[in-house]
């Protein structure tokens, strides 16, 4: 694994405005909860997305969250190609038990319902207010617009859901369809999502390290070990970090 310069430079920075060098790091994991305490409700367990734990030589654990803005996979791509090891992530070959059938994992969500009419009243508004007077014609189109593009993104991003084939895993969405060979697929991960709108997310790591979050709102959450499960058996390596008896991130159980 070769970085790019402006990857370099993206991890560097990352590094250092965390105190970090990277001769101080033995190994990393990325893609899973950073769970050190037992207790349920301790503030130094780490759960959703985009958690990297740093393995340092001195033998301490430091514990990141890295955003999307904060380019995760130039992070990786960094790590690796310094020869440091990524511990979470099976390498080398990868079993096949068997192909899944057809099967798509797709609910109702209230919250898309809500964020649909409200795009439509928007852009409604958006309309109608370009026939005011002067300065409301122009300044309430605008802020009418914009939140119909707001809601229209949050339709699109929000609320996928999945599609196993017999060859490749498919994320749809509102007007857009994401492929996946199973093939290019080494590392998925499942968990709870921060954001207070959205509800669970799906982590993926490509066969070239690339890194992307997608928020599986439409996915039924018990049915996440099942999908889990299936993808396993098609070598890919799936964990599922939702626990039962927690209904969303900011619920009270974090077991």
């Amino acid at each position: 694994m070769k970085a790019t310069i402006q990857e370099e430079k993206r991890a560097t920075s990352f590094l250092q405005k965390n105190d970090i060098r990277v001769e101080e790091i033995s190994s990393f994991r990325f893609m899973q909860r950073y769970t050190p305490q037992p207790e349920k409700h301790s503030k130094t367990n780490l759960y959703g997305s985009g958690i990297l734990t740093l393995l340092l030589k001195s033998g301490e654990e430091k514990a990141l969250i890295v955003h999307l803005r904060q380019h995760p996979t130039a992070l990786i791509h960094f790590l690796l190609s310094r020869g440091i090891p990524f511990e979470n992530c099976r390498m080398g070959n990868r079993p096949v038990t068997r192909r899944p059938e057809p099967a798509t994992y797709k609910r109702m969500s209230l919250y898309m319902f809500w964020y649909f009419i409200l795009f439509v009243i928007c852009l409604g508004m958006g309309f109608y207010t370009t026939t005011l007077s002067l300065p409301a014609g122009i300044l309430l189109p605008i802020v009418f617009f914009g939140m119909s593009l707001y809601c229209m993104y949050l339709l699109q991003t929000r609320f996928c859901y999945l599609k196993l084939e017999t060859d490749r895993l498919t994320i749809v969405s509102a007007g857009r369809e994401i492929h996946y060979a199973y093939d290019d697929v080494l590392k998925v991960n499942f968990d709870f999502a921060r954001e207070p709108n959205a509800t669970h997310i799906m982590e993926v790591l490509d066969s070239t390290y690339r890194y992307r979050l997608f928020y599986i709102g439409r996915v039924p959450r018990t049915q996440l070990n099942q999908l889990t499960n299936q993808l396993q058996q098609v070598g890919i390596d799936a964990t599922c970090s939702l626990n039962a008896e927690k209904r969303h991130y900011h619920d009270v159980y974090h077991g």
